[in-house]
C-alpha cells in the first residue's frame, strides 16, 4: 500500500510541473521513509533502495517529456541492469531526496546516476541502465529521441562503468537469444 500511495504521489507531482527545458538537468523527488519501509530490520532493506530509484526514474521521464513520447508511440521503457553503491543508511522517520541525471546513452540504451540523500548527506549512489523498446520488441535508437527532445546530437561520454554494463547486457541478451533458438 505505501509503494501505491508513494508513486501516485511522484506520478501526480510530475505531471503537474512544466516539461524540462533541458532533458540532460538534474531532476529532483523527494521520498519519505515510513517505519514500513524498514521491515524487519533497522534499515530500509536494498530492494526498498531500487523501489525509490524506480520512482525518481519515472519522476525523470515525465519532467523531460520523455513520458509524452513514450506514450504517444507504445514503447516500453525496461530497466536492465541496477547498481546501487551504499555509504550510509536510510532509516525512519526521515525524507530522502534523490537527484536523477541522464548521463548519456549508446545505441538503444539510457544510462542514469541517482543519488540519494538524507539529511544533507549521500547515502547511496545507482547507476542504472534502461532500454526503450517499440511494438513487438524493436530496438528504438536513443539518438533520435534525445533530438526530439532537444538534447544534444551526441552522447556526452560514457565512464567505463556504464560502457561495460552495456557490455553485459548485450552478452546477456545474444546467450538469451542462441539459448532460445536452440530450444
Amino acid at each position: 500500500m505505501n509503494l501505491f500511495l508513494r508513486f501516485m504521489i511522484v506520478l501526480l507531482s510530475a505531471l503537474r510541473s512544466p516539461i524540462a527545458s533541458d532533458p540532460l538537468a538534474p531532476t529532483r523527488v523527494t521520498v519519505p521513509v515510513w517505519r514500513l519501509d524498514q521491515a524487519f530490520a533497522p534499515a530500509v532493506p536494498l530492494h526498498r533502495i531500487r523501489s525509490f530509484t524506480d520512482l525518481a526514474t519515472i519522476n525523470s521521464v515525465i519532467r523531460i517529456g520523455l513520458g509524452r513520447l513514450i506514450r504517444k508511440n507504445g514503447w516500453m521503457p525496461i530497466i536492465q541492469v541496477e547498481t546501487i553503491s551504499l555509504s550510509g543508511e536510510l532509516r525512519c522517520p526521515a525524507k530522502v531526496e534523490i537527484v536523477t541525471r541522464i548521463v548519456g546513452w549508446q545505441d538503444n540504451y539510457v544510462c542514469y546516476t541517482h543519488d540519494i540523500n538524507m539529511e544533507g548527506e549521500t547515502v547511496a549512489v545507482s547507476r542504472m541502465l534502461a532500454r526503450i523498446i517499440g511494438r513487438k520488441g524493436v530496438k528504438i535508437g536513443i539518438d533520435g529521441i534525445a533530438r526530439e527532445l532537444g538534447a544534444p546530437a551526441e552522447s556526452p561520454r560514457l565512464d567505463a562503468s556504464f560502457v561495460a554494463m552495456i557490455a553485459e547486457s548485450e552478452t546477456g541478451r545474444a546467450l538469451a537469444g542462441s539459448a532460445h533458438d536452440a530450444a
